[in-house]
């Protein structure tokens, strides 16, 4: 078993979360090798995410690799880009309505990119590169589910 991460907001927490992992691993006979195992690390990263106490954000070299995309020209670029950041779609507010009419773009149209394209991708990179940050739910209380469907996008958010 490899890729996990247990995150946690306290030290306290972190230990009590740990223990019932292993113990949960233990009962169901799943083994690790330790040698790759970190524990009680500041953070973790994982799957192209970063996990600290309590919040998960986007790679630093992410970040940067994004900041040097330039103007796209052509199709191809469309499509090559919108895939790269569809996998960062939670950490962007109103993604579906920022990337709508970038999509647009992608098929076998011909390509004219317009000062709507231009406005659409310098928000989308002034988003992304916002250094954007999710924090963890508390597990007190209770969660409320919001979900979306329109022609172009479907969502559902946590609350």
């Amino acid at each position: 078993m490899d890729n996990f991460v247990i995150s946690a907001k306290t030290r306290k927490e972190l230990e009590e979360r740990t223990i019932h992992f292993l113990k949960m691993a233990k009962k169901h006979i799943l083994y690790f090798k330790w040698s790759k195992c970190d524990f009680n690390t500041k953070e973790s990263p994982i799957l192209g995410v970063v996990v600290r106490w309590g919040e998960v954000q986007m790679e630093n070299n992410k970040i940067k690799a994004i900041k040097k995309w330039k103007t796209l020209t052509k199709t191809k670029e469309v499509e090559s880009s919108l895939g790269f950041v569809n996998f960062y779609w939670h950490f962007i507010k109103n993604f579906s309505h920022t990337v709508k009419s970038l999509n647009e773009l992608k098929g076998k149209k011909e390509w004219k990119w317009k000062e709507k394209y231009q406005k659409a991708f310098e928000e989308l990179m002034n988003k992304i590169t916002g250094q954007l940050i999710l924090v963890l739910p508390k597990r007190k209380g209770k969660f409320r589910v919001e979900t979306d469907v329109s022609e172009h996008a479907i969502k559902g958010v946590l609350f």
